[in-house]
């Protein structure tokens, strides 16, 4: 059996049974396979420390340890007692078979009681995977260890401690729905068959194989665009957590089958960077909206591109004016029907929405009439000048470009279709066997798929529109007026 089948049948031992536990197992399962660690905040009662155990049943090799801490804690308790035998001896060492040091896979209840005393030891041993033993420092077997509290850490000294957790996740009590099969839940629990279980080798094998991925240009993009609205929301995310979470989002995929991480192992991400429990919700606010979204062709981004070159077009076919008499000046008539001038060289105004600002007059005649001046409350005598000069809009004659710049403005107009087509190529390639996709990924829960699916169908309806505004554009700018 490979890697993924073999993970997708320990995801079901390890979440049969458990209500409405579908996440936090799949992420302490992640935890172990990337030998990271899993922080758990909820009530008491919520199967936190169920969940540690079984996840322990999926392991070939190694011991289980569990404790609850308290503020009066000792690091015997932990550690394991001081030897008498080698205090004999002058030597400080401690007895550490069945403790902390020694096991694969651990259980903290109420990590952030840990005090001072406990501290030091519990970091070096957590990150550096090493525990000080008298005056040596040995590796221990640790693959992970699943902490749980009721509360977050109040004090600085335990922030660091906070930020060994690279993946936290909040338990509810079961919600109505669930609570009547919660009433007639059965208790028992089988193990997986030894040929299931996840070896140490095996899992270093699995690391190995991870680090040799890839993420794709579009799940970059997407941890750019993160990283700035993390920033908006004053949400401090180390370099060193940056570099977990590409650590995490290759072991998702290495499971997966994928030869790089992609979009759809961002799922993890709102797991991974928040500081304080309601900034969670934001972040899976955002990742809803950015899953299967590259956030270089969002259709907002390229509607306002596309819009940027309707101005440009619009300004290149702008008419230009015949040239003017010694005076200068041009009459035209204001929104309100009052006169306006405009001095030679200056372009012909417009409103807001780009007509121009004079009217057709009611005459054939290529002046104004004296009535018409009076009900305009004008002076004859002062317009007189301009009238003689009055221009009617057939008279506007086309803007001829050189044609150096209509080859520039047709090139760069290829680039952003050639791209667009590009992106709308690759939109189709995802969408090709997307179904198939994410009823296998391992990872993937069918809401954040079924949002997916349709982010997909709704940017590449939206772009695909895009692009033929782009060509439209292009066909309008290839047949403006060149210069001989």
């Amino acid at each position: 059996m490979d890697v993924k089948n073999r993970i997708a049948s320990l995801i079901e031992h390890l979440q049969h049974g458990l209500l409405e536990r579908e996440k936090p197992a799949r992420l302490a399962l992640l935890a172990a396979l990337s030998g990271e660690h899993l922080l758990l905040l909820g009530p008491p009662g919520t199967a936190k420390s169920e969940l540690s155990r079984r996840l322990h049943t999926l392991m070939a090799d190694g011991s289980y340890f569990e404790r609850l801490l308290t503020r009066f804690s000792v690091p015997e308790e932990l550690f394991g007692p001081l030897s008498i035998k080698a205090l004999e001896q002058d030597r400080y060492l401690r007895q550490t078979r069945g403790y902390l040091p020694e096991a694969s896979i651990a259980f903290v209840d109420e990590i952030f009681k840990a005090n001072s005393a406990i501290l030091n030891s519990l970091l070096t041993l957590l990150n550096e995977r090493q525990f000080d033993n008298g005056n040596e420092r040995l590796p221990v077997p640790l693959v992970s260890v699943i902490a749980a509290s009721n509360e977050l850490p109040e004090g600085a000294e335990l922030n660091a401690l906070y930020d060994r957790f690279l993946l936290r996740f909040q338990v509810a009590p079961v919600g109505d729905d669930a609570f009547a099969s919660l009433l007639t839940l059965s208790q028992s629990y089988q193990e997986p068959a030894a040929e299931l279980k996840l070896t140490g080798a095996e899992l270093a094998t699995l690391r190995k194989e991870a680090e040799q991925l890839t993420l794709s240009p579009a799940l970059i993009r997407l941890l750019h665009s993160l990283r700035r609205f993390l920033a908006e929301q004053e949400i401090p995310v180390s370099d060193r957590r940056w570099r977990k979470v590409v650590k995490l989002l290759k072991v998702s995929a290495c499971c997966n089958g994928q030869q790089e991480a992609d979009l759809l192992d961002a799922w993890l991400l709102p797991h991974c960077l928040w500081q304080q429990p309601d900034q969670q919700s934001r972040l899976a606010d955002w990742l809803h909206e950015h899953i299967a979204a590259d956030p270089g062709f969002s259709p907002q981004l390229v509607s306002n591109m596309v819009d940027s070159w309707q101005e440009r077009l619009d300004q290149d076919a702008d008419p230009v004016l015949p040239s003017l008499n010694e005076q200068g000046y041009q009459l035209y008539l204001d929104e309100q029907g009052q006169p306006v001038t405009e001095a030679r060289g200056q372009r012909h105004k417009r409103n807001e929405s780009g007509q121009l600002l004079y009217r057709q007059p009611r005459l054939p005649d290529s002046v104004f009439t004296e009535q018409e001046i009076r009900n305009l409350g004008g002076n004859l005598d002062q317009y007189q000048p301009l009238l003689e000069e009055y221009v009617r809009p057939s008279a506007l004659q086309p803007r001829a470009w050189p044609a150096s710049h209509v080859a520039a403005r047709l090139r760069q107009l290829d680039e952003r279709i050639s791209e667009l087509a590009d992106y709308l190529a690759w939109l189709r390639a995802q969408q090709q066997g997307l179904d198939q996709r994410l009823r296998q990924h391992l990872w993937l829960s069918p809401e954040l798929g079924e949002r997916a699916r349709s982010q997909l169908e709704q940017q590449q309806a939206g772009l695909s529109r895009q692009h033929e505004r782009l060509q439209a554009l292009r066909q309008a700018f290839a047949k403006l007026p060149v210069e001989d």
